[in-house]
């Protein structure tokens, strides 16, 4: 009786353990000479990304491929433009949002910034999702020229800076 007891006390408690949820996104940044522009792509599970703009913005907004896509996109495009800044040499550029795509369970966000001719630095503040998941992990891979690195962007630590 006191094993059944037991196990009635301890398996939520160890269950509730394996339900931990992670918060991560990756975001892909590539520096196009020949187009002069960085492409990138942000990766967000729906979830998290559906949860952070009904807190910002709409709570009736829903992210997925049956909900007004030009209304998300709005709010989308407003809220990358505030979580995802892009610094070229000193200067702040303004992103494009080129869209997006529905893949397995996260939403792919597709950013372009053009007119860009050479980099001598590159700087991505990335606070996507931070803001309501404190526990939240940005990962950034870059491509510019022959240089690849990657960064691991945390709430208390959301800015990689890059110098050529």
């Amino acid at each position: 009786m006191r094993k059944v007891l037991l196990l009635f006390i301890i398996a939520p408690l160890l269950m509730g353990a394996s339900l931990h949820k992670y918060y991560l996104s990756v975001t892909d940044v590539v520096y196009d000479e020949q187009e002069k522009s960085i492409q990138m792509i942000s990766r967000l599970f729906y979830d998290d990304l559906e949860a952070v703009l009904q807190e910002r913005y709409d709570e009736t907004i829903v992210v997925d491929a049956t909900a007004n896509q030009e209304k998300l996109d709005l709010y989308l495009n407003k809220y990358l433009q505030k979580k995802l800044i892009i610094t070229v040499n000193g200067e702040k550029r303004q992103l494009q949002f080129l869209g997006k795509e529905y893949e397995d369970d996260y939403v792919v966000c597709y950013v372009e910034i053009t007119d860009v001719e050479l980099i001598k630095t590159f700087e991505i503040d990335n606070e996507l999702l931070m803001d309501l998941f404190p526990d939240q992990k940005n990962m950034v891979h870059t491509t510019i020229g022959k240089n690849k690195k990657s960064f691991l962007l945390t709430a208390g630590n959301a800015k990689g800076l890059l110098k050529f």
